[in-house]
C-alpha cells in the first residue's frame, strides 16, 4: 500500500513542509524540509518504479508543478507562476499529470501534462483546476 502526502518539520527541526510517501507504513521523503515548503499529492506504481506527483515552492515562493520518479524530481513548470501537480498516471512508458497554473490575470489553467508537455484544457477566462488523472480503455 502506498499514500502520498507531507508532514511538517524538516530534518534537524527543519521549517517546512516535506513531501512523502508511505509504502506499507514506512516513510520514504522526497525533500527534507530545509529549505522550501513542498507536498505530495498523488501516487502511483509500475513495476518497481514509484511516480509521486506534487509541488515544491521556490525562492521566489511560487509552487512549481513536479513529480518524483523513483525519489528523482522532474519539474513540469518553471516556478515564475504558481503551479501544482494534483494527480499522476502512467500508461507504458508515457507519464501524464493532471494541475493547473496561474496565468497572467490570477486565474488559474486546468491542463495536463504528458511526458512533460503542458495541455490546458482552459484558457484562463476563468479559475479552474484539474484534479485528477486516470488513464482508461
Amino acid at each position: 500500500m502506498y499514500v502520498a502526502g507531507f508532514t511538517n518539520g524538516g530534518v534537524s527541526g527543519g521549517l517546512y513542509k516535506i513531501a512523502k510517501y508511505w509504502k506499507n507504513g514506512a516513510t520514504v521523503n522526497l525533500t527534507n524540509g530545509l529549505m522550501y515548503d513542498a507536498e505530495a499529492t498523488s501516487i502511483t506504481t509500475i513495476g518497481a518504479d514509484i511516480y509521486v506527483a506534487g509541488i515544491e515552492k521556490n525562492a521566489a515562493g511560487n509552487t512549481i508543478a513536479k513529480y518524483w520518479k523513483n525519489g528523482t524530481p522532474v519539474n513540469l513548470t518553471d516556478g515564475t507562476r504558481n503551479a501544482a501537480a494534483t494527480s499522476i498516471a502512467v500508461s507504458g512508458t508515457d507519464v501524464y499529470v493532471a494541475g493547473y497554473e496561474l496565468n497572467n490575470t490570477y486565474n488559474y489553467v486546468a491542463k495536463y501534462w504528458k511526458n512533460g508537455i503542458p495541455v490546458n484544457f482552459t484558457d484562463g477566462s476563468k479559475v479552474a483546476i484539474s484534479t485528477f488523472v486516470v488513464i482508461g480503455n
